[in-house]
């Protein structure tokens, strides 16, 4: 089962807003019972019903599948820098300082 925030990513891309920052554009909650929901809709674009973010499940779930994960990120960035090589966006926002 695909994240609730790349359900709501995919359907934002479908609606040609291709970055969602989860700090301010969309707060997610959940109250302790493992549902998670939208608390706040910061975005020029309708805010989906639950359906519509569900809808979105096999793209998210093809997305993720599709995605390194932060560890393999962190492993190629620490390999890249070893080798004096240049790293991508991803690896280096993987990288605390």
């Amino acid at each position: 089962m695909a994240q609730y925030s790349t359900k709501i990513e995919e359907y934002c891309k479908a609606n040609n807003v291709n970055t969602v920052n989860f700090r301010s554009d969309v707060l997610l909650q959940d109250d302790g019972d493992g549902v998670v929901y939208i608390k706040e809709w910061n975005l020029d674009i309708a805010q989906p019903t639950s359906e519509q973010i569900e809808s979105y499940e096999t793209v998210a779930n093809e997305t993720e599948a599709n995605t390194p994960s932060r560890e393999d990120l962190k492993a190629s960035a620490k390999a890249k820098l070893i080798a004096g090589e240049a790293l991508t966006e991803d690896e280096a926002n993987t990288i605390v300082i």
